[in-house]
């Protein structure tokens, strides 16, 4: 059995043109951060990578519309997802940019590698072309019809609606999106293409290893491989990118879906002397959080760049993928039409363990799910602060008032030693679901433990009943400390206030749950520890940002 050391988490690359949503959040960086943060605890050797993808028509395209430059444009942006990443309470060992010297002489590298190893090939083809604008309409410089699903403003790499990856000359209908015009051709240029069907043998191999991963995981990539694998373009016509290191193609530039994901090798080696531990051998387990849409790329395309490189690189385990987060009445979010809660915006509405809960309790892990200040309500109001809150606050204030702040030494009976066993119950709850990747069942285990002991404290009176009242306090203690514990990973700062109130000096750690807090311990004063909100004040607080 193969002993698991190093833990390597990464989530998909936000865009460097636009500010994330709460959906782009909850499925890459919210949910990585989950994953790092638990397995920090569980004391293994974790990193935790991502980073802002710079490249692409889509940030020249944004650039264009400002009127700067797309160097311009993805500086000052990345700069601003790095203070959200940062507000929101999110750790990374290394938020870099596909910029960075090191990824593009990795990628360069790379690429000079695979060619020699036989998988990149040339062809001469007809790529859409602009008359207007006189220029190659590669990816989002050109939308239409999918040919798939039929789905109208569909783009030249993928089509949201359906999740089908496309090229630019799939479209049906096609429009250049830089001059809004339907003057498209199509002209003759030559690129080099990536030959994964060579290696479908291996990639069906790899997937086949993988029983475990999750359903839409299992599914979008099943049916990505029986329609048959064929080459995938790597060079574009476009002038924003990393230049292609192949001879004859000094005007061509990387696209960025083939560049993007080696940013987690490079990411790694740009953070760690050590960054081979966590990208060769079987003591590795790599988990990525994406979302649905990113499913190909991190189960057939990186996987296969990693083997066509032969250099025995570690493939991905662990795809944690999440469904979509739509706006209300299933909108998609659009900064532009004023649709939904960016992430800039998000904590002028409230605070990130509010935002953090939320989102991690209705993390849509099985089908698309919408925003709903109804279900915001609820799940802060009831179970955040009406459950689990408030079961540290009167456990801890109860202890303060009727003990002078000590745990009180306890006789336990069969009940309450039922009670100290649903620790152990829940952190096994929580390891399988966090192993499977369903964070959102994880982060339930915790809500209904909490709900137990309010059950139990309710029922034990301990604000009359003197017999059993320093069972029921001493009994609770463990379980707040618990509860600091199991949620470190999805309320850090939530956690670390409630481990200074129970005064404990040491480390929180995953095997801290096996040591009781000592009778006699001197708690510090309690506090509260999540503010209440009141949900019309906020829906108006939205609707006066959104003016």
């Amino acid at each position: 059995m193969i002993v698991i050391k190093n833990i390597l988490v990464c989530s998909a690359w936000p865009y460097a043109q636009a500010i994330p949503h709460l959906g782009n959040l909850v499925g890459c960086l919210l949910s990585g951060d989950v994953f790092a943060r638990y397995y920090r605890l569980k004391g293994h050797k974790t990193l935790y990578v991502s980073g802002t993808d710079m490249h692409g028509t889509r940030a020249e395209l944004e650039a264009a519309k400002k009127g700067i430059t797309a160097e311009q444009l993805t500086k000052e942006n990345h700069e601003h997802i790095k203070k959200i990443i940062k507000d929101f309470e999110i750790k990374f060992d290394n938020y870099t940019t596909t910029e960075s010297v090191i990824h593009k002489e990795f990628v360069a590298d790379y690429y000079k590698t695979v060619y020699e190893n036989g998988y990149i090939s040339t062809k001469v083809e007809k790529r859409a072309f602009c008359k207007n604008d006189k220029k190659f309409l590669a990816d989002t410089f050109i939308e239409g019809e999918c040919p798939y699903c039929g789905a109208k403003g569909a783009k030249g790499d993928q089509c949201d609606a359906c999740g089908k990856l496309l090229e630019p000359e799939d479209l049906k209908n096609p429009i250049c999106r830089m001059c809004g015009k339907s003057d498209v051709t199509f002209k003759e240029t030559k690129h080099w293409f990536f030959d994964l069907k060579k290696l479908e043998p291996e990639l069906k191999k790899y997937v086949k290893s993988h029983p475990e991963w999750q359903d839409n995981v299992k599914n979008f990539t099943t049916n990505f491989l029986n329609e048959g694998l064929k080459s995938r373009s790597i060079t574009r016509d476009v002038a924003w990118g990393i230049p292609a290191p192949f001879e004859g193609a000094e005007d061509k530039t990387i696209w960025v879906w083939m560049e993007a994901a080696l940013g987690y090798v490079s990411a790694t080696k740009e953070v760690s002397e050590d960054w081979k531990e966590f990208w060769f051998g079987d003591y590795v387990k790599q988990i990525y959080a994406i979302g649905k849409d990113n499913i190909p790329f991190h189960t057939i395309v990186f996987p296969g760049q990693l083997i066509a490189a032969k250099e025995g690189y570690h493939l991905p385990d662990q795809i944690a993928a999440t469904e979509n987060l739509n706006w209300e009445s299933n909108q998609k979010f659009s900064k532009s039409r004023g649709v939904g809660v960016f992430t800039d915006e998000a904590l002028k509405l409230m605070p990130a363990t509010h935002w953090r809960f939320y989102l991690l309790f209705d993390r849509p892990e099985t089908k698309d799910t919408s925003f709903s200040w109804e279900e915001l309500d609820k799940c802060v109001s009831q179970v955040l602060i009406g459950s689990i809150s408030n079961l540290v606050n009167r456990a801890l204030t109860f202890i303060d008032s009727k003990f002078n702040g000590k745990v009180p030494k306890a006789k336990l009976n069969a009940e309450d030693r039922d009670i100290l066993g649903l620790i152990d119950q829940t952190a096994e709850v929580i390891d399988k679901n966090m192993e499977e990747g369903h964070l959102r069942l994880a982060l339930d285990a915790v809500s209904q433990l909490a709900n137990k002991v309010n059950a139990y404290f309710q029922k034990r009176e301990p604000w009359k009943n003197e017999e059993t009242k320093p069972n029921t306090l001493y009994v609770c203690a463990q379980i707040c400390k618990a509860l600091a514990i199991f949620l470190e990973p999805f309320l850090p700062s939530f956690s670390e206030r409630l481990w200074r109130m129970l005064n404990i000096e040491t480390k929180m750690s995953w095997d801290g749950l096996k040591q009781e807090i000592e009778p006699e311990h001197k708690i510090n004063k309690p506090e509260i520890l999540v503010e209440k909100i009141d949900i019309i004040e906020l829906q108006k607080k939205y609707e006066a940002l959104k003016k």
